[in-house]
């Protein structure tokens, strides 16, 4: 089968198109044709590496999968179209889960095969085409997980980071959905007219505004009840200090660094709160499709390239040129 293999950590030049042997069948495992695979900022950080975190190469990348089953097993039948929920139980202390394409033994869905658990699989949502549904196990989880997690009710005021990117998007898609009160950053004037159409209340172009003030400013000085930061080290400080008394602070991601230095008198002085998230549950990713569907919203796609163009992929990702979902179409 043709798949996108990286045998060394490196930048996008390292992404290899190439012929390797189709999976082995393993007990207890679905074996899946792949349709579409979302490229996500965990295949980055799988690429370039991470201290600490082991790749075992060959591999390949890829954990945002939709397909087609090659062999049915239980209630699934051979040939239906599935997701793949990419949560592998990690058996590492401290550490909740793995995900398939990830830092750990499963390969991805850059490939025109990939094999899972059985448990990770998922009917397709009729209501989502094949691309749409790649593009939600992911990015849309993670915000969904994190805006549950913020505990905001319908009226509260939330800022969500970088509206350009994949979870941002669809932070802002789903708390619209939810009655929450949107305040959303970019970095340019493009960024902010789609911003304002996917619904935000206010757009901040961090490149000509200060965050803070305009945060504060929008709010009348009480600051926001919640902030869905998956940027990292570089807005984790204004994150904290625009949330209110008894705020949330929802994190993920480390695209800006892992080593934040933060206010720690801001953070206890109004007795916030700093939660971790980390994609989310099997049963939040069914209850994702039946919210879209219900609120007749769409994932954000902002291109489609062929598997054998995973290097521009990866690079207009790096460049943060998109507005939403990049996708890899590896079924021909």
């Amino acid at each position: 089968m043709k798949a996108i293999v990286i045998r060394k950590h490196g930048g996008p030049e390292v992404l290899s198109y190439e012929e390797i042997s189709d999976p082995v069948p393993i007990k207890g495992h679905a074996l899946i044709r792949v349709d579409y695979c979302a490229v996500n900022h965990l295949d980055i950080w799988v690429r370039n590496g991470l201290a600490g975190k082991h790749v075992p190469f060959p591999h390949v990348l890829g954990c945002d999968i939709s397909g087609t089953l090659v062999k049915g097993f239980g209630k699934f039948k051979s040939g239906e179209k599935v997701v793949v929920y990419p949560a592998i139980q990690s058996g590492i202390p401290r550490v909740s889960f793995s995900i398939i394409g990830g830092f750990g033994k499963y390969h991805g869905g850059y490939a025109e095969m990939v094999q899972v658990p059985q448990n990770n699989i998922i009917k397709k949502p009729r209501w989502f085409s094949d691309a749409e549904a790649c593009a939600l196990n992911v990015s849309y989880l993670t915000a969904w997980n994190m805006l549950q997690r913020s505990g905001c009710k319908k009226g509260d005021t939330i800022l969500i980071w970088g509206a350009n990117s994949g979870v941002g998007s669809a932070a802002i898609l789903l708390a619209r959905a939810m009655g929450l009160r949107i305040i959303t950053v970019v970095s340019n004037e493009n960024g902010a007219t789609i911003a304002r159409k996917l619904g935000a209340h206010l757009v901040i172009d961090r490149t000509k505004s200060d965050v803070t003030v305009e945060t504060l400013n929008y709010t009348s000085q009480e600051g926001v009840a919640a902030v869905i930061d998956h940027v990292g080290a570089k807005t984790w400080p204004i994150s904290i200090e625009v949330l209110r008394t008894g705020g949330k602070m929802v994190a993920c991601g480390t695209t800006t660094g892992g080593e934040a230095t933060v206010n720690i008198r801001a953070f206890y002085s109004k007795e916030a709160t700093i939660i971790g998230a980390y994609l989310g549950t099997k049963a939040q990713l069914l209850s994702l499709h039946k919210f879209m569907k219900t609120k007749k919203i769409k994932p954000i796609i902002d291109s489609v390239f062929d598997l054998k163009d995973a290097q521009l992929a990866h690079q207009k990702m790096e460049n943060s040129s998109q507005f939403g979902k990049i996708i890899l179409k590896v079924s021909k």
